[in-house]
């Protein structure tokens, strides 16, 4: 098994420019810690955000500051939201930041993001269309890498004449990419297409299994050896000596940021896919650890938690843990990671991705 970070920056505010340099300093702990990946959150803004939490937008702009910084992790988005902007602008920015960064170093990671309907009306476009609108952006961001001609595109939502898109990729018509999905078709052709396949730290493991016994068989299909390899299950873990002391930590800003979440229909999440028994109309910490979405405690004990969500899944590659909050401060979050890469992880390495 590789591990690495799903860094999903969100902090209560303060200025955007300290969130950003939390997130880098996170990033570049994660490389010296000998971390294989850092798969940042695409976070847009919202209502409820304003003056009150800093998210990142661009994360390529952070991943070029932070591979300057860095020696060996690889970058990728989780997730560029694709179906919100021209597919030339995105093929051509991404092609831009693989030159930056570096052939083996950045993934290009893409999907359909959080399920509001805000980020597409607000830039004048259907919600109800956005994954038939990421299916286009999809084939012409392709077509924008391997053409070398000029070209016309007349699609259904997306419109050019005389297209060129450069620089291309650095090997090709190709780069490493990976993806967040619920949909059908996009799983089959991220199988088929050797996709990594990126699974967020709220999904249970039935829901992985599920979706990576899709994602594998279209896999397989195509020739790809041993596809569950290329799998990132990430969890929200926070390491401490004690699971109390983990408790005390988190309790005051995790429950801030749970009730942020509430407002975006968490408690719904909770209730319907992990079955929690949540009272009233606000998550807590303790909802949150009892009912083993977050892996809260001493290493040996999440550790097992761990193994056995691997065995529920069904196997996966790559374990990723979540980071970009303002829990505690600094020193203890960065302690956790060191806990998890010196306690953890060693436990794991050897876990086949098959389960």
């Amino acid at each position: 098994m590789e591990f690495g970070i799903w860094s999903n920056g969100f902090r209560p505010h303060t200025t955007a420019a300290r969130a950003f340099e939390e997130d880098l300093q996170e990033i570049i702990l994660a490389d010296k810690l000998g971390c294989k990946y850092a798969f940042i959150s695409e976070h847009h803004g919202e209502e409820i955000y304003i003056d009150k939490v800093d998210t990142l937008p661009v994360p390529e702009l952070l991943m070029c500051k932070a591979a300057a910084l860095t020696t060996q992790i690889r970058m990728g988005a989780a997730v560029k939201v694709l179906h919100l902007q021209h597919p030339l602008d995105v093929a051509v920015q991404a092609a831009t930041a693989q030159h930056v960064i570096g052939a083996d170093r950045f993934i290009f990671g893409f999907g359909s993001g959080f399920p509001t309907p805000l980020f597409s009306v607000e830039r004048g476009m259907s919600y109800e269309e956005r994954h038939d609108r990421l299916m286009e952006s999809h084939a012409l961001l392709l077509k924008c890498w391997s053409t070398r001609e000029p070209f016309d595109w007349d699609g259904r939502f997306w419109k050019g004449k005389g297209i060129v898109a450069l620089p291309k990729p650095m090997n090709g018509d190709i780069m490493p990419m990976a993806t967040a999905t619920e949909q059908p078709e996009m799983i089959r052709i991220a199988g088929a297409g050797g996709y990594t396949l990126l699974s967020a730290y709220l999904e249970p493991a039935h829901m992985l299994r599920a979706k990576a016994d899709r994602y594998c068989e279209a896999a397989r299909a195509a020739g790809v050896e041993n596809p569950r390899a290329n799998i990132a299950a990430s969890r929200l873990v926070y390491l401490s000596h004690s699971r109390k002391q983990a408790m005390d930590d988190l309790r005051a800003d995790i429950d801030n940021e749970l009730g942020y979440q509430t407002k975006r229909g968490l408690v719904h999440y909770a209730r319907n896919v992990f079955k929690l028994d949540v009272k009233g109309e606000r998550l807590t910490l303790d909802d949150m650890v009892n009912g083993g979405v977050y892996l809260v405690g001493e290493p040996d004990e999440v550790a097992e938690r761990l193994r056995d969500f691997h065995r529920e899944s069904g196997g996966f590659g790559t374990m990723l843990i979540v980071t970009g909050k303002e829990w505690a401060d600094r020193e203890r979050r960065f302690k956790s990671m060191r806990l998890f890469m010196e306690e953890v992880a060693p436990k794991l390495r050897e876990l086949s991705a098959e389960g």
